[in-house]
């Protein structure tokens, strides 16, 4: 019997530049990419092609640079099992190639999932930039954006290349961070990855001193931004801090290179050892053990992060947390992103430094275990490189020959639906649903560690189900699940797509209810019968982004939490954001802008919604299945939300993770019978006779700029339009937009009762006979508010009526639109 052909693995490449500073510290950080990502499944090689010399390789002039760099590359490759995935190109020299081919390395730049710019320290050669997959990632920043902000033309043509950025500047664009803005290349914030198991867990071992390892002086990379100049060399900063041995009786210890003798005696006089930072960088291991023998970390940085507030973290400090070493690192605007004040701290001052230092000493294995532990959930190679494959839309390794990219739908799909309760989507996005294929996916998952069962309930509504599930198999590519769907007696075609899909996916489990026997047993149902450990439940009428279940996992980390959801467009709670998008790939833009914008964040709320709900098996098995008391649906996610806070739990809302969700796709159709009320009257009266109190609906968050655009549109009304008229104001039922200063104010489009009609019209010719029906009947201006300015591109036939029909008298990008509707007032 002929065995099966063995899968490749998706390759990835990274170009790096070893050789040129043959340090263990460097060493190391481009390990942690390559073992990084060949622990989550990839194919990993290292390339330099960088055309610098290798000098410190080098004792004499005539030494065989070329050999001496292949060697040093090969003798780390083959200690870390990567040993014939390597190559050096001596284009500082003659040109040849060492390690792997010519041939082979032309094959390997052509088949690449990735070629990533560690450093962005390699010209982006046109064979490296031929498949579009060059990305750029920085390690040091400040000089580039200063760059882009002059428009150094050779800084700008070496980014054009690359298709993405990242970079370790973690704050930049947050309101307190100095570095210039730009907007023709898009960054994303990253940090250094850590493969954690390959640094021993020193936590429980007393140690004595505190250290770093460093270069003293380097001046050769200061730059000049707005008349200030901002220093590279990190001695500048370490002479603030001479006396912290003397005013905390704590025990440091340097490891300096570019330190002349003065220097040394000087800082000796000051309490300080110093030993050779060169000798205990030569080797990897000893760097290691140099890290994990120490008591923690004392560091500055360099005043370019520290004055611009960059956010940048060293890639040294992650390893000493990883050893379980506490870090006391000077303030670069990192704690905006990073969790301090357990294991790693950030100061801004001398007094500060000793405060930290005696706190870290007041509980210092404390301490150590939370560095451990921050490091992990901060700086694990899980944490750090899935989101960024996910940004460039590189799927699981494992399912390569099945990976769907995140656009699994076309990007300018709509998801604004016509009109609610019932929910209808526009025909184009219901045929993009239908259209878009089942596609076979032949690995069963692996429920081991980590892995996830996601719960999803249906009752009808196959469009929305097609999209939530197709959306959920392509973009959950961050851990092993099944997606376990029970099906409450549909008959519009459902039973037979899961039917389909099933046999397609190896991830989908279907059961086949006969009945509707409501959200809570059906969501038991599926509970049951879970294999992973963290469970899931997401409603049918939902799609998720790239991220989302890593997202909200990660919380789960955390033993006091015990359910967790992300935020969304439309829920009714504090989980509701504002959003800015209508399309599947604005949504997507949105999403990662969300990612990016909040790190980490989250917000303790009442209950979260179960549209989307994460927990440990643990905790399901401790506060058990839903109540199914509460009839087709309804309150049970209050319910259960109250017995996890009395087990002790906190709920938490995630802030860096969105989830679209249309919104009542099944309730929405009891809604207009009056069914809708009953089944909520009939739960609410069953709440309160279980808990001894009356339910209490939700809390919102406050939405600063909603409310900045709302008082633009009031001022713009209170000029343009006079005391008295009647104005339409395109919403979606929001109350507060109809306090116009006295202006008689109405929804539009309405119901015949005056209120919100509950949708949007179908088309510009419904929009255009409804405008005119209202006017007919006394309304005299039309108000577009800024965040409905997408109507007159969606409807373009209603603003070319409007245009050749009436006046705009407002026409601003905060205030939104003002047209008077008077006959003959256009042009």
């Amino acid at each position: 019997m002929t065995a099966p052909a063995q899968r490749s693995r998706p390759k990835i490449v990274l170009l790096g530049m070893m050789t040129k500073m043959p340090v263990a510290g460097v060493v190391w950080q481009n390990l942690h990419y390559l073992l990084g990502f060949e622990r989550l499944g990839y194919e990993a090689y290292y390339v330099e092609t960088h055309a610098r010399t290798p000098s410190m390789l080098m004792s004499h002039e005539d030494d065989d640079s070329s050999a001496l760099a292949a060697e040093f590359i090969a003798s780390i490759m083959r200690r870390f099992g990567l040993a014939d995935r390597w190559a050096f190109r001596a284009l500082h020299d003659d040109g040849k190639c060492f390690g792997m081919s010519e041939l082979q390395l032309e094959r390997l730049y052509g088949s690449a999932e990735l070629l990533i710019n560690l450093h962005g320290g390699t010209q982006p050669l046109p064979e490296l930039s031929a498949g579009g997959r060059l990305v750029y990632l920085e390690t040091d920043p400040v000089q580039l954006q200063l760059e882009l902000r002059h428009g150094v033309r050779e800084t700008v043509d070496f980014l054009e290349p690359h298709c993405a950025f990242f970079t370790f500047a973690e704050n930049w664009g947050k309101p307190d961070c100095g570095l210039p803005r730009q907007d023709r290349f898009r960054f994303t914030p990253t940090r250094q990855p850590v493969v954690i198991d390959l640094w021993p867990d020193r936590s429980p071992q007393p140690a004595d001193l505190f250290t770093t390892i460093g270069n003293w002086r380097q001046e050769w990379r200061d730059v000049t931004f707005e008349g200030e100049r901002y220093t590279w060399s990190k001695h500048h900063e370490f002479l603030k801090y001479l006396d912290l041995p003397r005013l905390t009786g704590q025990a440091f210890e340097l490891a300096l290179s570019s330190c002349e003798p003065s220097e040394r005696k000087a800082l000796i006089e000051k309490g300080w050892n110093v030993r050779d930072g060169l000798e205990v960088s030569r080797s990897v291991d000893r760097y290691r053990d140099y890290i994990g023998g120490s008591r923690g970390e004392f560091t500055v940085a360099k005043d370019q992060n520290v004055r611009l507030r960059t956010g940048w973290f060293s890639d040294r400090s992650a390893t000493y947390l990883a050893s379980g070493r506490p870090v006391l690192t000077q303030e670069t605007g990192f704690s905006n992103v990073l969790p301090c004040g357990k294991g790693l701290f950030g100061f801004e001052s001398l007094e500060a430094a000793v405060e930290a230092m005696a706190t870290i000493n007041a509980d210092y294995a404390g301490h150590a275990r939370a560095a451990r532990e921050l490091a992990r959930e901060h700086f694990g190679h899980e944490a750090v490189l899935r989101p960024m494959l996910d940004e460039l839309g590189v799927g699981p390794a494992k399912a390569a020959r099945s990976r769907r990219p995140a656009t699994t739908f076309p990007a300018e799909m709509v998801l604004e639906p016509l009109s609610r309760r019932p929910t209808t989507l526009p025909r184009p996005t219901v045929e993009a649903a239908q259209r878009n294929p089942v596609e076979a996916h032949e690995d069963p998952p692996a429920l081991g560690p980590n892995s996830a069962s996601i719960v999803i309930v249906t009752h009808n509504g196959l469009v929305f189900t097609r999209l939530c599930l197709e959306s959920l198999l392509a973009n959950t590519a961050d851990c092993d699940f099944e997606a376990i769907v029970v099906d409450n007696g549909s008959n519009d075609g459902t039973p037979a797509y899961l039917a389909k899909l099933a046999e397609r996916d190896a991830r989908v489990r279907v059961l086949l209810n006969g009945r509707n026997t409501g959200f809570a047993p059906a969501c038991n149902q599926g509970l049951g019968l879970a294999g992973g450990e963290h469970l899931v439940l997401l409603n049918n009428d939902t799609m998720v982004p790239p991220g989302w279940l890593t997202g909200l996992v990660r919380h789960l980390r955390n033993p006091g939490v015990g359910l967790v959801g992300p935020v969304t467009n439309r829920i009714g709670n504090e989980a509701e954001v504002a959003t800015d998008y209508r399309t599947w790939g604005e949504f997507l833009d949105f999403a990662r802008r969300r990612a990016v914008d909040h790190p980490g964040e989250w917000l303790e709320v009442r209950a979260p919604a179960m549209f989307c709900l994460a927990m440990r098996r643990q905790t399901y098995l401790r506060l058990g299945p839903l109540d199914e008391r509460y009839e087709v649906g309804l309150l049970e996610d209050d319910d259960y939300a109250d017995r996890a806070r009395e087990a002790g739990y906190q709920l938490r809302c995630v802030e860096d993770v969105i989830v679209h969700h249309f919104g009542e796709a099944s309730f929405g159709r009891l809604v207009p019978g009056g069914e809708y009320a009953r089944i909520l009257k009939a739960n609410q009266q069953r709440y309160a006779e279980k808990w001894g109190r009356s339910w209490e609906p939700y809390g919102r968050r406050p939405n600063p700029r909603y409310d900045r655009e709302a008082q633009h549109l009031r001022d713009a009304v209170k000029t343009a339009v006079p005391a008295g008229a009647t104005v339409l104001v395109i919403s979606r039922g929001d109350e507060g937009l109809l306090k116009l200063n006295g202006r008689r104010a109405l929804h539009f489009p309405q119901a015949p009762d005056g209120g919100w009609a509950g949708h949007h019209p179908a088309d510009s010719e419904e929009a255009i006979g409804h405008l005119e029906t209202l006017r007919d009947g006394g309304a005299e201006y039309l108000v577009v508010p800024p965040t409905y300015n997408w109507w007159l591109s969606h409807y373009a036939g209603l603003r070319e009526h409007l245009e050749a029909h009436y006046r705009a008298v407002v026409s601003d990008e905060r205030a939104g639109a003002i047209y008077h509707l008077e006959r003959g007032g256009a042009g």
